[in-house]
């Protein structure tokens, strides 16, 4: 995601020419995903890679002879057995890769498509078709009768985390957060707290009463939200909200006796927690400064929004991520 981001701004801010070389198809093992994807110019890469950094420097000269004809390329590359020596990797990923390479004039309409979904928080799913008559063309959505040799992605909005309670222990975790991609909100009760230059990197920043300003959020699976106002009657009033809510994941802050405190009022109430809950917010990371701490909070939003345990992956047997 956070790749992505800065590519469509690099785009925007720098002059021509540009190319962009996006992975389409993958046989066997590789260090990247379909889907990612390298912009450069003259001078070399700018940002993103398709490789551990073997193919780099070819996939540029390629992208210069692209920019040279003004017209898109496709090529592949072979890096099984000993035809990875060709590239001198030695990365022993044993894949095929297909590349395909594209000169860029402005910034293009299907970028602009992607951050219209992401701004309205939805799902958008392009087709690149890689016939040589029609080679990148996009489109959306993709038709039942594409052709075989098109490469189909989709893009999903960035996460979104709402932090109620903008002390000074929420600035380490805005931060962390825009380093992540993610957008980031900030609400408190408090409008001094609650002004947009004591939190620069926020998205967003709203004072309010939590009836007054949680009903209105667009939450949905891939948002969390994590309170750190350090008030109880202010938690009390906002896990009323949140709980009903379709929020991915809700993070409590505070010390286990607090939070049981909170949810046995709530239970009374009838209104009863779940899963999404984690208090104390975190994962066990030995935290105990705003920096550590927040670590730990994110580190947590982000194994439990992808269905992972947080464990090490030594310990967990899980499949390893491509970046």
């Amino acid at each position: 995601m956070k790749e992505l981001q800065d590519i469509f701004r690099l785009i925007r801010e720098r002059p021509g020419p540009l190319a962009l070389a996006t992975l389409v198809r993958v046989e066997g093992a590789s260090y990247r995903r379909t889907g990612a994807r390298l912009l450069l110019n003259r001078q070399g890469p700018l940002r993103g890679s398709l490789s551990g950094g073997c193919l780099e420097g070819d996939v540029h000269a390629r992208a210069m002879e692209c920019l040279a004809e003004d017209r898109p390329r496709r090529m592949q590359y072979d890096l099984r057995g000993d035809a990875d020596l060709v590239w001198g990797s030695g990365s022993g990923c044993e894949g095929l890769l297909d590349i395909l390479v594209e000169p860029l004039h402005g910034f293009p309409e299907w970028m602009t498509w992607i951050e219209q979904a992401w701004t309205s928080r939805t799902s958008l799913t392009l087709h690149i078709d890689l016939n040589p008559d029609h080679l990148g063309m996009r489109s959306i959505p993709p038709q039942p009768d594409a052709p075989a040799s098109g490469f189909t992605e989709t893009f999903n909005p960035p996460t979104a985390l709402w932090i109620l309670g903008a002390s000074d222990d929420s600035r380490p975790l805005v931060r962390m957060v825009k380093e992540l991609g993610w957008f980031v909100g900030l609400l408190d009760h408090r409008p001094a707290f609650a002004r947009p230059e004591r939190f620069p990197e926020a998205d967003a920043v709203r004072a309010g009463h939590p009836a007054q300003v949680l009903q209105g959020l667009p939450l949905d699976a891939r948002s969390a939200v994590v309170l750190m106002t350090h008030h109880y009657a202010k938690d009390l009033e906002s896990l009323r909200l949140l709980l009903p809510s379709p929020a991915g994941y809700l993070g409590l802050m505070g010390s286990r006796a607090r939070g049981a405190k909170l949810l046995a009022e709530l239970a009374a109430e009838g209104i009863h927690s779940d899963a999404r809950l984690h208090t104390p917010v975190g994962l066990d990371l030995g935290a105990a400064d705003p920096e550590a701490i927040a670590l730990s909070i994110l580190a947590e939003i982000q194994a439990f929004l992808h269905g992972r345990s947080g464990r090490s992956l030594r310990a967990s047997g899980a499949p390893i991520p491509s970046p």
